[in-house]
């Protein structure tokens, strides 16, 4: 009997040992999943962060353009010095390589070649205002940017019955193209980034029209010859601040006391309680 005990026992040597070796191996592949989950979060929040700033760089770009294109707009001649020149030659969506137009510095009329919603005419010039060309701007005013914004700017678009393409002539109607994107570091092009931000950068790009309204300065009254409130009534009607307050009973405020008697004196009234 003890003998047969004792071979029982020699039979399970080992066993707990590798039943810790199992254990040890699932704990370490649950870790490993788990560090694996972890990671694709991060890279999942990591990337709907700079995908939000992105938008809300190209958000800043709209509101910077708005306030450039205010400044360069004059009355005369609009918005002339800062849009490109008309396209008069006519394209059709399919050949875009034919209207590809570039002033020689960069980026204007970036993505032409794949611009199915613009008919090909591209994201336009790159805005320049008081001595500044907005490309890459990561600093605007007082305010630093969490990445950057770049501004084009292009003319409508007009069709005819051919399905063919023309700018629109007018100086007084744009189409702005905010393109924001997220990290950004350096101060060069996209190309002169580091390949770890390039495959981590965001882009988002909004696009706006807008429509130059200017009005003449000039003097309410024609000469400026104003006398206040001249011709008001007691119900506040008949007023004008554009005729001259004369004096007396017979002025322009003989209204405001209820006329003349005979005798040459104001009349009088009384409020009824």
């Amino acid at each position: 009997m003890e003998e047969r005990s004792v071979e029982g026992r020699r039979g399970e040597r080992g066993f707990a040992l590798v039943l810790a070796i199992l254990s040890l191996m699932l704990l370490t592949f649950l870790g490993l999943t788990m560090a694996a989950t972890t990671s694709t979060e991060l890279q999942i929040a990591t990337n709907y962060r700079w995908s939000q700033q992105a938008l809300y760089n190209a958000e800043a770009g709209l509101e910077a353009a708005r306030y450039v294109l205010a400044d360069v707009a004059t009355a005369g001649s609009e918005w002339t010095t800062a849009l490109p020149p008309a396209r008069t030659t006519p394209w059709t969506p399919t050949t875009p390589t034919a209207v590809a137009w570039t002033d020689g510095q960069g980026r204007d009329y970036e993505r032409w070649e794949c611009d199915d919603r613009g008919a090909g005419a591209g994201y336009g010039r790159v805005l320049a205002g008081g001595g500044q060309r907005y490309e890459n701007v990561s600093t605007f005013g007082d305010r630093a940017l969490n990445g950057a914004f770049t501004i084009w700017i292009r003319r409508g678009l007009e069709p005819d019955d051919n399905g063919n393409y023309t700018d629109l002539p007018d100086n007084d109607k744009l189409v702005v193209v905010s393109e924001g994107v997220a990290p950004y570091t350096g101060t060069g092009v996209v190309g002169q980034m580091d390949a770890l931000v390039r495959s981590r950068q965001a882009v988002r790009v909004l696009e706006t029209r807008y429509q130059l309204g200017t009005s003449t300065t000039s003097t309410p009254c024609g000469l400026n010859t104003g006398g206040g409130q001249a011709g008001m009534g007691a119900t506040g009607d008949n007023y004008t601040r554009c005729v001259n307050i004369t004096a007396g009973a017979t002025g322009t405020l003989a209204p405001v006391f209820g006329g003349v008697s005979d005798s040459g004196s104001l009349s009088s009234y009384s409020d009824v309680q």
